[in-house]
């Protein structure tokens, strides 16, 4: 399980402001993903999803260190995007 594959939908954080009013990935969004990476790109990044869900431990600010989240809220932000793409 490659990390780095975190950096594809952490980098959606740059732009949302609450962790906490955010409810997910659109449709729009979903679509975009299948277009922009092929079926063993999203695989990564899930697995990756799936691996950040299991290790709230880990440093995610050091993935993208000028985000303006908390860990913890990243670690949410994750946990909400696995729901999400579980849509895919």
């Amino acid at each position: 399980m490659n990390k780095n594959f975190l950096k594809i939908p952490l980098n959606k954080l740059y732009f949302i402001d609450d962790v906490e009013t955010f409810s997910g990935l659109s449709a729009q969004d979903l679509d975009s993903l299948r277009t922009e990476y092929d079926e063993s790109e999203l695989n990564e990044i899930i697995e990756s999803i799936k691996w950040a869900r299991q290790n709230p431990d880990f440093d995610f600010l050091s993935l993208l260190p000028k985000l303006k989240h908390s860990n913890e809220d990243i670690y949410k932000y994750l946990c909400k995007l696995e729901f999400s793409l579980s849509r895919l």
